[in-house]
This record gives C-alpha cells, structure tokens and sequence, in this order.
C-alpha cells in the first residue's frame, strides 16, 4: 500500500444486541454501515458513505440496544434490507475509482485512487458481524474485505504502547472522542482521526489481518 497514492476506508458496524441474552446465543444483525474515506496522501477525509439497515430477523430493536447505539425505531423502519445497503456501498467505492482516475484528475495524483485498505477497529466487525450476514443472506463474503488493517494492532506496535480501544488511542494521541460513542458513524469519524495522526507522524497503513472465509460458513 503506498501512502502517497492510497486512500483508506474506515469503517465501524452496528448491530443489534440484547443485554438479557448471552452474546453467543444472540443473533447479531448489522444496523449500520459508516464508511469514511481517508486519503493517505493528504490526511484528510475526503468523503462519507453512511446508512441504517433494516434487520430482517430482529426487526424489532431491545431498548438496550436503542440507548447503546443512539438508533431509534423510526430510523430503522426507514432503512432498507443489508444485501441492498452494500451493493450501494460497493457501487459508490467503484465511482470512488472511477471518479478518480477520470481525465480531469490525472494531473493531481493525490486524487487518484490507486489501492483501498478496510481499517477497523479490531477484528470484530468483519470477522464476526460482516461474516453473520453473510451467512444469513447467504452472500459470499465481499472480497475487499478479506484482508483489512486492524487499527488497534497497527496503532500500539508503531507507537509502542499496550493494547488500547478508540478513546484509549484518542487519548494517547491528544484527542477527545467526538461525537456519540458506539454510534457507528461517530466511531468511523474517529477513527479516520486516529488514521490521519498516524499518516501525518509517519505510520504505513496496510493490511496486517485475514479473514478465514471458509470458516465462515462452516461455524
């Protein structure tokens, strides 16, 4: 991945949840897909992509799940199913790269688009949350998700500290959380912050994780 050509997409997902039920009987279902997209060349976000999703099996959200994630009832009736969601979002990073690399922007070679990484906070979000839904919509796994950057780990080896999660990097970088925590958009935000300190003090931001598709569909 080269940080003078690269743009990294962040991305946080919510899902459903339910404190009176244990976490391994409960049927997790993402509600939300915030996407922001980070320019390596530059560090600055250069655009958003975000949307609740209606989920099919727990239409219904617990009021614990409500006063976590800041999403409302009305929020979700209005979204649509995740299988039409994400074939937006793969539809708006391929304009992304085409938009990119049109005629009007080859002198400017900050606004091409030569490689995308997936940085999360941790495995969860694909390896867990993304890797249920693809089961329950029996969709194969995106493969531009397979290998992404997990930002805790790239986080504490480059700068040398213990294991931290986004208010603890935030904090060792200066920062405050902006915004409402375990809203997945506000997570996004965040840690696209994070990413552009890092870019800005040097950091390389690559995939360092995989996920085992074929596990996936044989848990």
């Amino acid at each position: 991945l080269s940080p003078n050509k690269a743009v990294v997409s962040t991305q946080s997902t919510g899902a459903t949840c339910d404190e009176n039920l244990p976490e391994t009987d409960f049927m997790h279902e993402i509600i939300e897909v915030p996407v922001v997209l980070v320019s390596t060349a530059t560090a600055e976000i250069i655009d958003i992509f975000h949307e609740y999703v209606k989920p099919k099996m727990c239409p219904v959200l617990s009021p614990f799940c409500k006063k976590l994630t800041g999403i409302n009832q009305t929020m979700i009736n209005q979204s649509r199913s995740f299988m039409e969601v994400w074939k937006d979002l793969e539809k708006w990073i391929e304009e992304k790269k085409a938009s990119s690399t049109s005629p009007d922007l080859q002198e400017n070679e900050n606004e091409v688009i030569k490689s995308l990484c997936f940085v999360t906070d941790g495995p969860w979000d694909f390896k867990k949350f993304l890797a249920k839904e693809c089961r329950y919509n029996n969709m194969d796994f995106p493969a531009m998700c397979v290998q992404y950057c997990n930002v805790r780990r790239k986080f504490c080896n480059f700068y040398g500290v213990k294991r931290v999660n986004i208010e603890g990097m935030l904090k060792n970088l200066g920062q405050e959380f902006d915004g409402t925590p375990h809203s997945g958009i506000s997570d996004s935000r965040n840690i696209a912050n994070i990413v552009c300190t890092m870019v800005r003090d040097g950091a390389v931001l690559d995939n360092n994780e995989v996920v085992d598709v074929n596990s996936i569909y044989t848990a």
